[in-house]
């Protein structure tokens, strides 16, 4: 693995990390980053939207607008993905996958407060290899996939493979056509070519497209406090903040028209040069995202708001370079240094729309607001460096820095219509609607140094203990509303890597202490307009502070289990977000407003982060039927959590356990493999997204994890 930048093995890396298999992946089914939060540690997910928002260990980034950054970097084959769309169409034929935990802020740096995913694809070989596969399942799935690998000469080798995937929704939708679908298909190919045993160039061409629904919103109408049940301190006729009547989540109708379009284009090179003392490495490309979709914004179906719709088109270029230098030999001195550039454009339309009269969002819409950005930047460079020193054997200290500048811009302009005088008076009807003009032009630069230092001990060839201290940096930037800084975080990390029994046995043990500063929090809220946006605060400190076990036993060659413990006490300790109406009668009758009028949310948990988290895994070999049978389950458990920093039961996922079963037969004397899955056995209802009510749109707004899903594939290799 290259965690560090350098090959090493999991277990001599000092960072709390889970590396993922071509094998465990292919097990399991793993396609896209969902998958990805189903069997890696510590990883949850969330979705806003079609954006997908990664958590490790309760940190993450909600804000998913063109200019928010995650908090958790995602990168393929060295390569940064910035957006939160158009992120799951990359994860076919990997070599593997690898989960960091903990800020990762010198040699990965910007948006790594949270932690990492480095998705590695497989590369080509010197030897002829080849697959085919296919997967069916409940919800119309038909899955396939396919590679080749060809040694041209002994210098050139290439490597092609492919990906469909195609299920009708998981919702029953009616009128619409059903949501939470996924029809996509990728393909990659890579070209590796080495002249020489000092140099090595690998090219790469990928292109993902996805289309269907997309992913929809449950619009659940409002319900009102009446006498016989409002709390004390709020008043009858406020919105009622317990958890909505949600039934089984699966059915729930809405307006048809919404549709999801994504396509991308990535090309990228990494170039190796061995200079004897020192390896030169390049790794870069460019990367095209279009992006089309149209979506309810979150009127209840049936009344005059089931069409308020956003309409959005992207265009989003893309350059990613990194040059590093890293030392060779086996010396106690070991270093890398490097600098790094990211740019993205991006021309943007977005439209908030209504299609008045209208069985659905079919024909021309009206725009109440129409937001034009031709003109979108942003852009990253960096200086990085890293030495490890070994003081005598086994005992390593670590050093290293990063500084980082960022830049971000979007010039362009919009043209509303106050949301009231349509909705209330129809002024389209009378064409008497004022529609206003406004210039944008908005701008920040930031920039941050941050530092690594560990000292690491090697105290036996499978036992490893080590300290270290990181810090971490989120550039800021703005919203339509305001603008909102830099976060940085501070991590404090201890943790030990072990084998015992014969290497039968893995004892991982960590404790992690965060200290953030300025953490970046996103809420929706109604504009003067009677509109909704989206508003990012700056928490003024939150800690984290948590531990890990991670085990791996197997007690004979065909028993394997597997144990994860994550403990993670996140909370606000100096947080104020300005509130009124409901919200601001709710602060004080928790003794919690000030006198600027700011709700106190210092105690508050942030959002996805439970307190417990538990992945418990076995699998067995049978050696029948002249093969190898393997059943396996895979259980995941964490206690409640939220999806708002009000931390209300609305937005309340409540403790849950889901459990995945898993069944393989490979013959041993032929070369095709049979699988079998049930996924989400026990066919929860999991939250993906539960916004605060809107009395704009008159409902509560939520999002599931898929539900129970079941199937079986084959794989043929050549």
């Amino acid at each position: 693995m290259t965690a560090e930048k350098r090959p090493s093995t999991e277990q001599k890396t000092p960072i709390a990390m889970t590396v993922i298999s071509p094998e465990v992946l292919e097990k399991n089914s793993v396609s896209d980053l969902a998958s990805i939060a189903r069997i890696a540690p510590g990883v949850s997910f969330a979705a806003a939207g079609p954006a997908t928002i990664i958590s490790i260990r309760g940190v993450s980034s909600r804000d998913t607008s063109e200019i928010g950054d995650p908090a958790v970097s995602i990168s393929i084959d060295g390569f940064n993905l910035q957006r939160a769309l158009g992120l799951n169409t990359s994860m076919f034929d990997l070599e593997r996958v690898e989960v960091l935990r903990g800020p990762q802020g010198t040699l990965l740096g910007r948006n790594a407060t949270g932690g990492a995913i480095n998705i590695i694809s497989a590369k080509p070989k010197d030897e002829f290899a080849a697959y085919l596969g296919g997967e069916i399942g409940n919800y119309n799935t038909y899955n396939t996939k396919g590679m080749i690998n060809v040694p041209v000469t002994d210098t050139l080798q290439v490597r092609a493979a492919f990906q469909t995937r195609d299920h009708n929704g998981y919702r029953n939708n009616a009128p619409s056509k059903d949501g939470d679908d996924d029809h996509s298909r990728a393909v990659r190919l890579h070209v590796l070519y080495t002249p020489t045993d000092r140099l090595s160039i690998l090219a790469t061409a990928e292109y993902a497209e996805q289309n269907g629904v997309g992913p929809v919103t449950n619009n659940i109408p409002l319900e009102y406090y009446t006498a016989d049940n409002v709390p004390d301190g709020l008043l009858v006729g406020d919105i009622d903040l317990s958890a909505p009547s949600r039934g089984s989540g699966k059915t729930y109708a809405i307006a048809p028209g919404s549709f999801l379009k994504t396509r991308s284009w990535n090309y990228r090179t990494e170039i190796n040069y061995d200079l004897g003392f020192a390896n030169l490495t390049y790794q870069g490309g460019y990367r095209r995202l279009k992006v089309a979709r149209r979506t309810l914004l979150g009127g209840a179906y049936g009344t005059t708001a089931q069409n308020l719709t956003f309409g959005q088109t992207e265009d989003l270029p893309s350059w990613n370079h990194e040059l590093r230098l890293s030392s060779n030999g086996d010396g106690p001195l070991k270093w890398q240094f490097g600098g790094f550039f990211f740019q993205e454009k991006n021309d943007l339309n977005t439209q908030f729309q209504d299609y008045p009269d209208s069985d659905g969002i079919y024909g021309t819409p009206f725009v109440i607001q129409d937001y034009v950005y031709p003109d979108i930047l942003s852009r990253a460079k960096a200086l990085f460096g890293q030495v490890a020193y070994e003081l005598t054997p086994g005992l390593t200290v670590e050093a290293g820095m990063r500084y980082s500048k960022d830049q971000k811009h979007r010039n362009g302009y919009k043209v509303t219509v106050p949301f009231s005088s349509y909705m209330t008076d129809r002024c389209d009807l009378t064409d008497t609607c004022v529609y206003t003009t406004t210039a944008q032009a908005s701008s920040t630069k930031s920039s941050q140094p941050t530092y690594h230092a560990a000292i690491n001990y090697q105290a036996t060839p499978t036992n490893m203990v080590y300290a270290k201290f990181d810090t971490g940096y989120k550039a800021g930037g703005f919203t339509d509303i305001a603008e909102y800084k830099p976060e940085k975080v501070k991590s404090f990390e201890i943790g030990t890597k072990n084998r015992f029994l014969g290497n039968t046995l893995q004892v991982n043990l960590s404790a992690f202490y965060y200290d953030y500063t300025d953490q970046q929090v996103s809420q929706n809220v109604v504009l003067d307009d009677g509109t909704v946006g989206t508003i990012v605060r700056n928490a003024g400190k939150s800690r984290y502070k948590g531990a890990e076990l991670d085990v791996l036993y197997q007690p004979t060659n065909v028993d394997r289990f597997n144990v994860y413990v994550g403990y993670v006490h996140a909370r606000y300790v100096d947080f104020k977000a300005s509130v009124s109406g409901q919200l601001a009668r709710l602060a004080t009758s928790q003794g919690r407003l000030d006198e600027d009028s700011n709700y106190v949310l210092d105690g508050f948990t942030p959002p996805q982060s439970p307190d417990w988290t538990f992945n418990l895994g076995y699998e067995h070999d049978f050696n029948v039927f002249g093969g190898k049978l393997t059943p396996g389950v895979q259980t995941h458990i964490e206690t409640k959590s939220y999806f708002t920093f009000y931390n209300l039961e609305l937005d309340e996922q409540k403790a849950y356990s889901r459990t995945d079963l898993t069944l393989s037969f490979s013959p041993d004397s032929a070369q095709w493999t049979v699988t079998a899955f049930v996924r989400n056995l026990e066919d929860r209802l999991i939250l993906t997204s539960a916004q605060y009510p809107s009395a704009t749109y008159g409902t509560y707004r939520e999002q599931y994890a898929p539900p129970r899903t079941f199937g079986a594939g084959f794989t043929y290799n050549f």
